[in-house]
């Protein structure tokens, strides 16, 4: 069994899993900034360039909190 690493009092794997956590997190909030975006553009007959980049965007960034 490894030794249990401490940096000011917390385990190494607790501080991971909290920044594994907060990152996903992040993750989630642009995915959801980006189809506001989308959702904006489509309901103003926006450019779908714009629409679609957004809407891939969106399905990589919510596959990345998987």
């Amino acid at each position: 069994m490894g030794a249990d690493i401490r940096i000011g009092g917390i385990s190494l794997d607790t501080r991971t899993a909290a920044a594994n956590s907060a990152a996903r997190d992040w993750l989630e909030t642009q995915a959801r900034v980006a189809a506001y975006w989308r959702d904006v553009l489509v309901d103003r007959n926006g450019d779908l360039g714009l629409i679609e980049a957004l809407d891939t965007h969106y399905a990589f960034l919510l596959a990345a909190t998987r």
